[in-house]
């Protein structure tokens, strides 16, 4: 998740909040999801949650990534969600977007695992 120029800092409580609930949306629908770059901190502290998520690439990945994903991104002007599948990485703002290479990458997927 890429933040906008208007989003508060990266480290503050409010934007590690919003991640949070992202993450917390992302599991609640039976996603399993890695987090990627979180940073370490002292005990009885909660660790800063990069915003980079490994997810498993499967048939219902798009239904269940649009809506939060897609509120994320319209929470805020200027936010993009980074997309790496594979070897096809793309930059989204919009909900349609994020489904329309959820689509590509996996049409992708199924040719290469054929061609194999």
């Amino acid at each position: 998740m890429i933040p906008s120029p208007e989003d508060p800092p990266w480290r503050s409580d409010d934007y590690q909040s919003e991640l949070r609930k992202l993450g917390s949306a992302l599991r609640g629908d039976g996603l399993e999801i890695h987090e990627v770059g979180s940073h370490p901190v002292r005990p009885g502290e909660t660790s800063t949650i990069s915003g980079e998520w490994r997810i498993k690439l499967g048939a219902m990945l798009e239904p269940i990534l649009k809506a939060p994903v897609g509120s994320w991104l319209e929470a805020r002007r200027g936010r993009t969600a980074r997309l790496r599948i594979g070897e096809i990485e793309a930059d989204v703002r919009t909900a349609e977007e994020l489904a329309r290479v959820i689509k590509i990458a996996k049409c992708y997927q199924d040719v290469t695992e054929n061609e194999s």
